[in-house]
């Protein structure tokens, strides 16, 4: 794995009201857009807030610039997961994205989440044309271990990627 660059430290808070609101307010560019929420959809709020799906705000300097989310929140309809692994979800704040700061930003991430699941073994979900996430995966000791495609409308492929913690 290569060395992320340093970026300031990253701090970590579960998710309030506002950070929900900060959060599904972000636009991404095409083709990331598909990322978009909608911020007037209270079932879409009330999802990043119920506790079970363990959003977490990501500050830097006290400033919100991603989240993340563990278990059934970050898993995609239309494949069988299983509890041999920890399901990990995260984003960057759009205009953060494309900049060199993903693996730093994982790394952080990564970093806390085995703090808190010291033997965890972590699984994330990625669409496969987002070939800068599945890169970032792979490069943070991620592999892959299957594709599938989603049973949302639109069937998109998704690539399922895992990590040992003694990766």
């Amino acid at each position: 794995m290569r060395e992320p660059t340093a970026i300031p430290a990253l701090s970590f808070r579960p998710f309030t009201e506002q950070d929900a609101q900060t959060v599904a307010s972000w636009r991404y560019p095409e083709p990331y857009a598909a990322y978009d929420l909608d911020p007037w959809n209270r079932d879409v709020l009330a999802a990043l807030l119920r506790p079970e799906n363990h959003y977490h705000a990501i500050l830097r300097e006290g400033e919100v610039i991603g989240f993340l989310c563990l278990g059934e929140d970050g898993r995609v309809p239309g494949w069988n997961y299983d509890d041999s692994a920890l399901d990990l979800g995260m984003g960057l704040r759009p205009d953060l994205t494309g900049q060199g700061q993903g693996s730093a930003f994982l790394a952080g991430v990564i970093s806390f989440v085995l703090r808190q699941h010291a033997a965890a073994t972590l699984r994330a979900t990625v669409v496969s044309w987002n070939q800068r996430a599945l890169h970032l995966c792979l490069s943070a000791g991620f592999r892959e271990t299957a594709r599938f495609n989603s049973t949302r409308e639109e069937q998109t492929e998704f690539v399922v990627l895992v990590r040992d913690t003694n990766e």
